[in-house]
């Protein structure tokens, strides 16, 4: 088996470490007593924290991101003059991120990282994920619009809001589902999985939009509890 490089070696012990206790629960102190490594090791390939932070998301979110907007433009090709149904660009969107999970070796790993990414508020995280996620947003959001002529910026915004939701929390919690009600929802079965959340989702972005009045209605409500 050949060895792993120091570099690797680092990337791989601080993502384990980053997905198990957060961001800024690890030191550097942590990532090289792990890796058996020493300091000079990580400011020679990094140069910092952050940028090791960087690199490992940047490692596994990269080639998603990569994926996906291949597979955008593959859709928009196939649909020639057409525009790409609302149910092709949720696949372009799902399959890389769940077939990256199911591909990964330490699937735990893996998906608590995803966990961290989408629901940890470190502000410097969040501004490098908004970067990384730049072209996948303007280009699904494009798509997206296509796809859904008849909804506003915000209603689009809230329905966009609520099938990332789902995307995430399918992502990190498939085990919940088989807890609860004995589904296999494993990574292995991506297939399967991608598939529900594409209905679900396409479903719910297709739902008929509040009327004025009964937008009205909720927020008087609302306003009322």
């Amino acid at each position: 088996m050949p060895k792993t490089d120091t570099k690797t070696q680092i990337l791989n012990s601080a993502e384990r470490l980053f997905a198990q206790k957060g961001f800024d629960a690890v030191s550097l102190r942590n990532i090289i007593e792990t890796a058996g490594v020493n300091l000079a090791a990580v400011h020679y390939h990094f140069g910092s924290k952050q940028a090791l932070l960087h690199a490992v998301v940047s490692r596994r979110f990269s080639p998603i991101n990569k994926e996906r907007l291949a597979m955008l433009a593959e859709a928009r090709t196939n649909a020639g003059k057409h525009k790409p149904k609302l149910e092709t660009v949720l696949e372009a969107l799902f399959v890389p991120v769940f077939r990256a999970k199911a591909s990964h070796k330490s699937e735990g790993s893996f998906t608590r990282l995803i966990g961290r990414v989408v629901f940890d508020r470190n502000a410097e995280l969040q501004q490098f994920m908004l970067k990384e996620l730049s072209q996948v947003v303007i280009q699904f959001s494009r798509a997206f619009e296509e796809a859904l002529p008849e909804l506003d910026k915000t209603e689009m915004d809230w329905r966009s809001h609520f099938m990332t939701g789902a995307m995430a929390h399918t992502l990190c919690n498939a085990d919940l589902l088989a807890s609860f009600t004995g589904t296999d929802a494993s990574a292995s079965r991506y297939e399967t999985t991608v598939q529900r959340l594409v209905e679900f989702t396409a479903a719910g972005f297709r739902a008929k939009v509040m009327s004025r009045s009964t937008k009205a209605r909720a927020k008087r409500k609302t306003k009322g509890t």
